[in-house]
């Protein structure tokens, strides 16, 4: 029997990787692609609360983002209305554990303000914001934390505990850690708006869920599948690219394509090995310390929504869902679940408690994206110093080319940032492969 060889084989089944495989399918190309896991979708997620349906990784979408807006259109996915506008009740939890009750116009108006002090910049710097680094002032303000541009804003303590807990949620670590010209881009990809920006993160979801989306591209391609078992390693010659598994099946093509989130490459041996940019890259760059839960509530709470200034373990805590039979769904977006212990329910009941007073809370769906084996990391938040070094991590080597969301020109930290990267190793494979067969 003569092995099979692929024209590409495409490691990972979230967003990048399908669209990936579906470019090269509709270019008449061979593809296999091998999944990790036993599902689609890699870091989003779509699994039951209470008999609902949750998302517990990346869900945020919006129609300034064109290539997931793109790709809804496609399949007739409409959107979801988070229940975030005409709020009851707002909340600031400053850094030192205070609770102040904020009237929710207050609320509004303090955290926009800080956000665009903090992005003030952003159409001078990102004129053409998926050119992100034609400005070269941009790799300069790189070096600047998040937190140190914050600090030179003069903000009020409302303002600067709201800009501070959002820009912990991004950045899943100390702001101090965060580079501050890689969130000030996506202001400038909500053109340069902060509710649009605010309604892409936090409003709008897919109408049906991620996992039904990444199903529809999934069957679209028609690509063959391995799923379940993890890639050991990916041996390069000059004639094509052998993939092995851990089982020790291997599998061979002419092209590969990595889509994996970037702390996740340690895990895969490579021959040879990755150059030293990348190996930098994926050591450094990224920091993504972030976890999901969802919490059920017997009262009533209404429609509330709360920051919370770090170092409070809860970032952002919103209602999902609320009526009198129900209670309330908090929803809570996590940047360092290392400051609580997600299997403890009772410590996220204090947390729940210090916000929302003495209520009961019923139960606790946690989803650790830092402890899950095959991401490390919630999300591709840059390290400063490393958002202009992204172009590293995108470049292709050879016969192998790199996907995921953290090598998007655009929003990085999103869905659209990953199927951008998808489209773009799909249009680099098919140049490849007309001068190199």
């Amino acid at each position: 029997m003569v092995e099979k060889i692929y024209d590409a084989i495409v490691v990972g089944a979230g967003f990048s990787g399908l669209v990936a495989a579906r470019e090269l399918k509709a270019q008449g190309k061979s593809v296999l692609i091998i999944e990790a896991r036993q599902r689609l979708g890699g870091r989003t997620h779509v699994v039951e609360f209470l008999g609902r349906p949750v998302e517990i990784g990346g869900a945020g979408v919006h129609w300034c983002q064109p290539h997931v807006f793109a790709e809804m259109q496609r399949y007739g996915f409409g959107f979801k209305e988070a229940p975030l506008a005409d709020l009851d009740k707002a909340y600031m939890v400053l850094a030192d554990g205070q609770i102040i009750d904020v009237p929710p116009a207050t609320f509004d108006s303090e955290y926009i303000t800080a956000f665009e002090k903090f992005c003030g910049r952003s159409r001078e710097l990102f004129p053409r914001p998926y050119s992100p680094l034609d400005n070269q002032e941009v790799a300069r303000l790189d070096a600047v934390s998040a937190r140190e541009h914050l600090e030179s804003l003069g903000l009020n303590e409302l303002q600067l505990a709201s800009m501070n807990a959002e820009l912990t949620l991004y950045g899943g670590a100390p702001t101090t850690e965060l580079s501050y010209p890689s969130f000030v881009k996506f202001h400038a990809l909500a053109s340069w708006d902060t509710v649009t920006f605010t309604d892409s993160e936090k409003r709008y979801h897919v109408q049906g869920g991620t996992n039904a989306l990444c199903q529809a591209i999934f069957d679209d391609c028609r690509a063959d599948s391995e799923f379940g078992v993890p890639v050991e390693a990916v041996t390069q010659a000059d004639n094509g690219v052998t993939v092995t598994l851990a089982d020790k099946r291997t599998f061979r093509a002419l092209t590969c394509v990595l889509t994996l989130p970037t702390k996740v490459y340690t895990d895969i041996r490579f021959d040879p090995p990755l150059p030293f940019e990348k190996l930098a890259f994926i050591e450094h760059a990224e920091m993504a310390d972030g976890a999901e839960l969802y919490v059920h509530v017997r009262q009533n709470l209404g429609n509330t929504f709360t920051f919370c200034d770090d170092p409070n373990p809860f970032n952002a805590v919103q209602t999902y869902a609320y009526n009198d039979e129900l209670g309330t769904i908090l929803k809570i977006t996590i940047g360092r679940q290392s400051l609580i212990d997600l299997e403890d329910f009772d410590a996220i009941a204090t947390e729940i408690r210090k916000i929302h007073g003495d209520v009961e809370v019923l139960e606790a769906l946690p989803y650790n994206w830092a402890k899950d084996e095959y991401a490390r990391t919630s999300y591709p938040a840059m390290r400063k110093g490393w958002f202009s070094k992204y172009k590293d991590m995108a470049k292709p080597e050879g016969r192998l080319f790199f996907a995921g969301s953290a090598t998007a020109d655009g929003w990085h930290e999103y869905i659209d940032g990953a199927i951008e990267s998808g489209i773009r190793v799909g249009r680099e494979i098919r140049h490849f492969l007309k001068l190199a067969v």
